[in-house]
Parts: structure tokens; sequence; C-alpha cells
């Protein structure tokens, strides 16, 4: 009886006998060769393509500052003189800044405005996402149409319509719209709104922030290592929460107690030897007992005894003192100046009572005017964070923060239009979780608030956030579109750099690498927390 043949050998023979054209292996060679073969020819004809571009532009395109040609040379225009102005910018900004400069505020404005609306999409998304699945009638059928409505138009639409026919509709300033009596103003003019301003105390106190969120941690290890060994559960959040809030109030009391760095510079004629005697001095110009019995006067009467300020525009130090001059009811007057000397000259001309700046700053200005030893620095009490609260005066709101009714309008549009896109999501994130472990949740006593929060929406992570990326991404690259309503964002400021240098090429390269940096960042961040998602599950 024959022998059969080992497997192993039976596989071999078989893979000898098939010809080389149809083995597998080796037509996986010809095709990864192929592939290589065919990458090489695109990149070649896309060289030769920007090559005969470059040739078509001409050498002006890429001449250096000593006059010669070079690619390198192809960003030397950068370095000049701007010669326009970006309506919107965080950053101190002219037209006689650089091209860069004036780029980088560009970008600076598209993160701004971009961060801004993703944590508002976030927020409408989840809220309209979990509305949708609202037993509630009438809850559910606004969610539906909300969204409906965004994800079934046009973003730019949705731009012109909120823009012109809502923002540009608000009233002037003198008619400005205040929600609920609110520190807050809508206007033809954008939209103001308190906003936090660091003091010069404000290091101390983030010092002890920073021990606040250690102390955080070591409660929180501490009650958990308790736990472990005891079996008895105990609240690590309520008492994490109020270490932290601890730590903090403590910082934030020897914050303002350590701090002597703000002051008001007065003449000592005027017999103000510290804060508290400007309610004296208003007491006396108004001949009344008591500052509440202003209102009894005429606005004239007021305005003529209110205290004369010069502050340097949008100083911290005009925020602090104003604040402690409306809590005393003392009534006043600010002149803001951008420079320094300019605010000098003023007081020294008597066209202000008093100077508030840092104590440094006035020390210096003291000893530039013709008497130093006629005028005294009086003490000004501060707090590591102050509030800038918007205020009308005259045709003008002063203070907070404004945003212009084309950021206004641009954050809007991006909230609505892709919070409506992250609502199905979440709506499809939760429908995906099983219905037992909703109905474990409700036998274990768990309110909805608990079910969603504790047991839902951790299970429907893991459906939410791949497609979640692919909103963020869209909404980043997306406020490009405000070139549209003229926000001055990266791509308006390259396109006016193209307009007024002609370097289309260079321009087009910085924007794409721009975007291509910020998806790239956004995707590693998002998909390693995706992965956190995956490995908490399980």
């Amino acid at each position: 009886m024959a022998q059969a043949a080992p497997p192993a050998q039976t596989e071999l023979q078989a893979k000898q006998s098939v010809p080389f054209w149809r083995d597998i292996r080796i037509l996986g060679v010809f095709a990864q060769i192929g592939f290589i073969i065919l990458v090489i020819l695109v990149f070649r004809v896309l060289g030769t393509n920007f090559a005969s571009n470059v040739n078509k532009l001409g050498e002006s395109q890429f001449i250096c500052r000593d006059g010669t040609f070079s690619y390198l040379c192809a960003y030397d225009f950068m370095s000049s003189e701007a010669g326009f102005d970006i309506s919107d910018t965080l950053l101190d900004y002219v037209n006689t800044d650089s091209y860069w400069f004036a780029f980088y505020n560009g970008i600076l404005n598209s993160l701004r405005v971009g961060l801004m609306a993703l944590v508002l999409t976030t927020f409408v998304g989840l809220f309209v996402g979990i509305a949708r699945l609202s037993k509630n009638w009438l809850l559910n059928k606004i969610a539906l149409a909300y969204i409906e409505l965004f994800r079934n138009t046009p973003l730019l639409l949705q731009l012109f319509f909120i823009y012109f026919t809502v923002i540009l509709a608000f009233p002037d300033i003198k008619e400005a719209i205040q929600p609920l009596g609110m520190p807050i103003f809508l206007a033809n003019r954008g939209l103001s709104i308190p906003s936090p301003q660091l003091t010069s105390s404000a290091a101390v106190w983030i010092a002890f922030l920073i021990m606040a969120v250690i102390q955080f941690q070591v409660v929180w290890i501490l009650l958990g290592r308790r736990e472990e060994k005891t079996g008895r559960a105990s609240n690590r959040l309520a008492w994490g929460i109020f270490a932290f809030l601890l730590v903090a109030g403590i910082g934030w009391f020897v914050a303002g107690a350590v701090s002597n760095a703000q002051g008001l510079l007065v003449p000592k004629a005027s017999r103000i030897q510290k804060l508290d005697d400007l309610e004296k001095l208003m007491l006396q110009r108004t001949g009344l007992d008591f500052l509440g019995d202003l209102e009894t006067l005429p606005e004239e009467e007021v305005e003529a005894a209110a205290l004369k300020l010069c502050v340097l525009r949008d100083s911290a130090s005009e925020t602090n003192l104003t604040k402690q001059l409306r809590a005393a009811g003392i009534p006043y007057t600010v002149r803001r100046f951008d420079r320094i000397d300019k605010a000098t000259a003023a007081y020294n001309e008597g066209e202000c009572e008093a100077f508030a700046a840092t104590k440094a700053v006035l020390a210096s200005e003291r000893s530039t005017l013709e008497n130093p030893s006629a005028h005294l620095i009086v003490d000004v009490r501060e707090q590591p964070v102050v509030w800038n609260v918007p205020v009308l005066e005259g045709l003008n709101i002063a203070g907070g923060s404004r945003l212009r009714p084309e950021f206004t309008a641009l954050l809007i549009g991006l909230t609505l239009f892709y919070g409506a896109s992250l609502a199905e999501i979440v709506r499809a994130g939760i429908l995906s979780v099983g219905k037992g472990q909703s109905e474990a949740a409700r036998a274990l006593g768990l309110n909805e608030s608990q079910r969603l929060r504790l047991v839902v929406l951790p299970q429907a992570l893991k459906v939410i956030i791949p497609p979640l990326i692919g909103v963020y991404l869209s909404l980043m690259k997306d406020t490009s579109l405000g070139i549209a309503i003229g926000f001055p964002d990266m791509y308006m400021v390259s396109f006016t750099t193209m307009n007024q240098s002609g370097r289309a090429l260079q321009l087009m390269v910085l924007m794409m690498l721009v975007y291509l940096t910020i998806s790239l960042v956004f995707s590693v961040i998002l998909n390693w927390y995706n992965e956190r998602a995956k490995l908490v599950e399980r």
C-alpha cells in the first residue's frame, strides 16, 4: 500500500505547479512595484507642472533681498509692510506691521472663533440630541424642527441671514438691548459682555489654584484607598471640591492682602489721603449727607461733581478702581489714553483730577512732573481677578469684551449649523445603547439625569466620538466662510495679501499647511480620547 505524501509536501508541490503569472505572491510583488512607479510618475507630473507654472509666474515671485533668484526666497516678501488694516485682532496690530504679523493675527482669529464654536456646538448638540429623544411632544418637535432646518440649508445662506437680518438689525448703541437688565449689550456694532481681567496679584492666586488642584487629587486618592480598605463608599467628588474651594478661597484673600501694586495719583491739595476720602469729597461737592441721595439731583449737577479720572485704555487698574467706585456709589467720568505719556500730560494740565495705574508707573510718571512733591500716590485695594463690566458712556460702550458683528454672526452660524449635525450623532449614540441598560439603571433607582450621565452616555461614546471628529474638523475649516461677511480670519488676510503682493502660490501653500496642521492636531487628540473611551468600556 502506497504511503500518502505529507500535507506540507503536497502543498509545496501544488505551489510549484502554479505558473508565475498566476502566483499570488509574485503578483503581489509586481503590484507593489507598479504602485511605487505610479507614485513616482504622479509626483514627477506634479513637479513638472509646478516648475512650468513657476516659470509662467516669472522669477519675480522668488526674488531674494539681494536681487537674486531662489526658491528659498519665496517668502521674503512676507517681511514687508502689510499696508492694510484688520478690524478685529487679538494682538495690537497696525498697518505698518509685516505680512507675517497680519497672517498670524488671521490665524488667531480663525482659532478663536473655531474653538469657541466647538465648545458651544458640543453643548447645543448634546442638549438637542437628548431633547430629540424626549417624551415631551413639544420639546421633541422643536428639536426636530431645529435639526431639519439647519441641516438642510447651506451654511453660507445661514451666515448671510444671521448677519444681515439679525445682527445688523439690532438697534444703535444708544438703544442697545440689555436682556433681563444684565450687563450685556446687544447693538448693531456687536455684542458686549463682561470679561475677567487679571491684576498684578493674580500670579499669587494662580499659585494657590495649582495647590488646590493638587489638594483635590490628594483627597481623591486618599478617600479611594480608604474605600478599598473599609468597603464603605465616601463622596470623593464632594470632599475633593470642598478641598479645592478651601485652598482657592484662602489664596484669594491672601493674594488681595499681600498685593500693594495699584495706586491713584492725586494732588496733595485735594486732601485725598486714602480711597475712602473720595466719598467725603463727593458729599462736599454735592452738599448731600449721603451718596444714596445723588438720585435726587439733576443729571447735570451729578456730572459736574463726578470724579474725573485719567486711565490707560483697557488696563486692569481702570477696571479695579471703577468697580470700587461703583460699589461705593461715587460718580465718575473716565478719559482713556493709549499712551502713558498722554495720560500724564492730561493729568498735569488739569484735564482730570486723578490718574489710575500701577504704583510703579505712577512713581515713574510723577517724577516727570514740574513739582513731584505736590502729588501723592494713594493705595488702591485690588483683587486677583476683576470683572470688566461694559457700561454705556455717551455714544459708546466702554469696558467688557466686544464681539464684533462679523465675529458674532460667524460664531452663531457655525454653532447652529454643526450643533444640528452633532445632535443627530448624539441621538444615534444613545439609541445604540441597549434598552436593558436603561431598565437596569431605573431598577437601581437612578433618575433620568443619572441614567443618562452614568449609564447611557458613557456607553454611547464609542458611537459618538468617531463621527464627532469629522464634525469638529469640518467646523474648523468652515471658519474660512467668514470672508463672506467680512470677518478677518486667516483666509481673508491671505486673500488681501495675495491681491497686494501678487504671490498667490505662496499664500495657498501657507493656508494648506495651517489647515492641515489644525486637522492633524484635532485628529490626534480626539483619536487618543477615543482609545481611552474604549479602554474604559472594556
